[in-house]
């Protein structure tokens, strides 16, 4: 066969595949490349690159940029190509590319998210998500799921309600809308949702989306000048979760199409779950239309974690690390301290604990106090000031106008029973005193009582709005 059949031929092998086969086989081939490369590099070179079909029929890697491409096609690159024809069992031609090269001609890509959810339809219009199936399918079933959120008081209200959402046949609330800081845990509960849904047994289509995808497929489309085949992808489905809305926010085009979405969906009692750094009311849109509508449905704020939940983040975050480190010990201690120092977010949290893993388990060492400290040192980490049982007890009796004396009492009355279990709760959840250490100094009760006042607290912040006002205001004078 002469070099133009040969390559009329790869290209009639390409255009052969549709979409939902090219990343069935990206699938197998990133699974051989990250036995043959380690786990450390196909996470830092491997894991972020994307498929698509270009206009030619070209099967194109895509790197996020020039660097990525080079050392892409100069270390894997013979082997991927190797690798595909052996998977998909005929020739194409297969470019290695960056997102810029690519952003000049006119792709023909799919959603995986949409393929993963239910086997939408091809469109033009909206890129692929940045995870393949493979690596969204792991991450939801590894890390991103209900069992791998961890519940405390400063997020149980948004578990509590994103649970109900993904196990709804209709929706209880429309829209859903999650907001707090970075690394509070909202792309943690979409996944969750979008993982749960899909698995319900109810045949859902669900589509799991960030604004920015949302907002370069809309581009996308009006720079084809043909925006429908987006809109059916985006309003064919059950459920629609967008993260990062406020990305969205100050382009009156793409707004108005994402309310034109979302009133949509709404009108026709399919489930819009959405998330933001913000509550509705802070969004900077261009329309109150689109705010007011964002601010109809379920309004539910997450809060940073407390140490309490730092705590069983970091042994959730220990245990996924053994799927890759199983040999990995940290000791009780040592979680103590970093759920103690590392105050931020969740992120930052798991961020450092990678950290210390790379120092320790990968360079086989153990974890100790003194490589934590090291580790530490070297990195931004912002620390939260010692806060203990005395300072919560005069906050909480300067709160709600009485004393400490009352607070220590044996008195039962509501005015002091009620500061008293918030104050048992904060010790519990703010410091790392032991039970029996938070009774003795809560007049020498027993800790027993602590339990059933941290109990008390626990079950009472989602259904108690002033409560859970007064909780999160102490908090926040606690710490400055």
């Amino acid at each position: 066969m002469g070099y133009s059949q040969d390559a009329t031929a790869r290209r009639d092998g390409a255009a052969m595949m549709d979409s939902s086969s090219i990343v069935a086989v990206w699938r197998a081939v990133r699974a051989r490349l990250r036995e043959e490369c380690g786990d450390l590099v196909y996470a830092a070179e491997i894991a972020r690159l994307r498929v698509e079909l270009d206009a030619a029929g070209r099967v194109c890697v895509i790197c996020p940029n020039e660097f990525g491409r080079s050392w892409v096609e100069d270390n894997v690159g013979m082997r991927l190509r190797a690798l595909w024809a052996t998977v998909a069992e005929q020739a194409c031609d297969i470019l290695i590319c960056t997102e810029k090269t690519l952003a000049t001609q006119k792709s023909h890509t799919v959603s995986v998210a949409a393929l993963s959810a239910g086997g939408m339809s091809e469109t033009a219009a909206l890129p692929l998500v940045e995870d393949t199936v493979e690596d969204s399918d792991a991450k939801r079933e590894a890390r991103f799921t209900f069992d791998t959120f961890m519940v405390g008081s400063a997020n149980m209200m948004a578990a509590t309600a994103a649970r109900a959402v993904a196990s709804a046949d209709a929706p209880p609330f429309n829209p859903v809308f999650f907001h707090g800081d970075y690394g509070v845990g909202k792309s943690h509960l979409l996944a969750a949702i979008a993982h749960a849904a899909s698995l319900s047994g109810k045949r859902k289509k669900v589509l799991y989306l960030t604004a920015e995808e949302f907002l370069n497929g809309f581009q996308s489309a009006l720079r084809a000048r043909d925006v429908q085949p987006f809109k059916d992808l985006v309003r064919d489905c059950d459920m629609l979760l967008i993260d990062d809305v406020h990305f969205i926010c100050g382009k009156p085009r793409t707004e108005d199409e994402f309310l034109q979405t979302v009133t949509s969906l709404i009108s026709a009692e399919k489930q819009v779950v959405l998330a933001s750094h913000c509550a509705p009311s802070q969004l900077s849109v261009s329309d109150d239309r689109l705010r007011n509508v964002m601010a109809g449905g379920f309004n539910c704020p997450l809060q940073g974690p407390d140490l309490d939940l730092r705590r069983k983040i970091l042994d959730c975050k220990i245990a996924q690390a053994r799927n890759h480190c199983p040999d990995l010990e940290v000791p009780e201690t040592v979680r103590d301290f970093l759920a103690a120092r590392v105050t931020s977010s969740a992120r930052e949290l798991e961020g450092v604990l990678n950290n210390i893993i790379v120092r320790t388990a990968y360079m086989n060492r153990p974890v100790t106090m003194e490589t934590v400290e090291e580790a530490l040192g070297e990195l931004p980490v912002k620390a939260e000031r010692r806060i203990t049982v005395d300072d919560i007890q005069k906050m909480t009796a300067s709160y709600f106008s009485i004393t400490v004396d009352d607070l220590i009492s044996k008195r039962r009355t509501k005015a002091v029973v009620r500061p008293r279990h918030i104050a048992m709760y904060l010790a519990k959840t703010m410091t790392t005193r032991s039970l029996p250490d938070i009774g003795r100094r809560f007049g020498g009760r027993d800790h027993s009582t602590v339990i059933h006042a941290v109990n008390k607290i626990t079950e009472t912040l989602t259904s108690d709005a002033v409560l859970a006002e007064d909780v999160e205001a102490l908090r926040r004078r606690l710490r400055g």
